[in-house]
């Protein structure tokens, strides 16, 4: 009997703990803030026990592990509460809405800053063509399924020194020794130019890809010995993720609209999230499964700060509307914009995550692909 399944159960640890870092954001600036605190979970109900009080706020352990959350008067109920949620004026609701995002920024920067000094694993073997590109330098020349041994006579262990040869002769003429059919031939074609590249389509046009069987060894690169070089990494990897992310939900939304061409890929749920937790955590080890639990953490922040109802972001929009109007919305008219968003945002994660078990049965990845 087969338990490869059990790496997927990685996802608790990692998101269970991103979340409680979000909630435990919340949690200690609305302390600061002087907000009523109902319960702070760790997991979510049903409730298994409590554990203690703390500044007369009862923490809870609960049944279900992901994670934590914290119940605000005021924020579903309790609204005649003078040191309820919905009391407090927004520079003081403001801050409380954005900590669980600052909380997964700094979660991310510390977490990479840790990684650091270790460098980043890079698998080392045969890196093989995935796909070509119609009307692109490779078309004609490359096929699927070629192996890429050389490009202008030095060797190609990793897809990263193949990525430098190509980058490093772009707009020149250059031979490519390849295995093809059990053959080494040469062929030559010219990488293109930044300038010339479509967009996503790279100098060369071709897909790549390093099978597990392709795979001879590993070895550490970008190593960063100084505690503060380390931190800086930390700083500006997390942003570039952030930065990244936030460009590929823009042109995602601009594809809905027919603004943009459809980005590759596809959007994951917890079934999805889950299979590549695991997947993460068998081929990358502890290392592999910190990086991917920062990169997570950043994907939180920036999910909770869109304004959608339901979500952080969304609270903060009010608070703002608030403070610019300088008079209240009643707070049960906002508490049932966000409850209407929150059961779309249910009915959305259902339809994701039956996406999610399809493609996972068909024995799709977890974008379908």
């Amino acid at each position: 009997m087969s338990f490869g399944w059990l790496w997927y159960l990685s996802v608790i640890p990692a998101l269970g703990l991103l979340v409680f870092v979000h909630e435990l954001g919340h949690f200690l600036v609305g302390l600061r803030m002087g907000v009523t605190i109902e319960e702070f979970g760790f997991g979510y109900p049903p409730r298994m026990l409590t554990l203690f009080h703390y500044r007369g706020v009862p923490v809870t352990l609960n049944w279900l592990p992901l994670g934590g959350f914290v119940r605000f008067a005021g924020e579903e109920s309790n609204f005649d509460d003078p040191h309820s949620l919905a009391a407090a004026s927004p520079p003081r609701r403001i801050p409380i809405m954005a900590a669980g995002a600052i909380m997964n920024i700094l979660a991310a920067i510390f977490i990479l800053a840790l990684l650091a000094p270790f460098g980043t694993p890079e698998n080392v073997g045969t890196v093989s063509v995935a796909s070509v590109n119609p009307g692109s330098p490779a078309d004609g020349a490359l096929q699927k399924g070629d192996k890429l041994k050389e490009v202008a006579h030095q060797p190609v262990d990793s897809q990263r020194t193949l990525l430098a040869a190509i980058k490093a002769h772009q707009g020149q003429k250059t031979t490519f020794t390849i295995i093809r059919d059990n053959r080494e031939q040469e062929v030559n074609l010219t990488p293109r130019l930044p300038s010339e590249a479509a967009v996503r389509d790279g100098a060369v046009g071709i897909g790549i890809k390093m099978l597990t069987e392709d795979v001879t060894g590993t070895r550490n690169i970008d190593q960063i010995r100084n505690p503060l070089s380390a931190l800086w990494f930390g700083v500006t990897e997390t942003f570039r993720l952030f930065g990244s992310m936030l460009t590929g939900l823009g042109i995602l939304v601009g594809s809905l609209f027919g603004l943009s061409a459809k980005p590759e890929g596809g959007v994951a749920g917890p079934v999805g999230i889950a299979r590549l937790t695991g997947e993460v955590a068998r081929t990358g080890g502890l290392r592999g499964l910190l990086r991917w639990t920062a990169v997570l953490s950043v994907n939180l922040a920036l999910i909770n700060l869109l304004p959608i109802p339901a979500l952080d972001g969304s609270r903060i929009v009010f608070a703002l509307i608030e403070w610019i109007r300088g008079k209240k919305v009643p707070p049960q008219r906002e508490a049932m914009v966000h409850a209407a968003g929150m059961m779309l945002l249910l009915g959305l994660m259902l339809l994701i995550t039956f996406t999610d078990v399809s493609n996972w049965l068909r024995g799709h990845d977890a974008f379908g692909g």
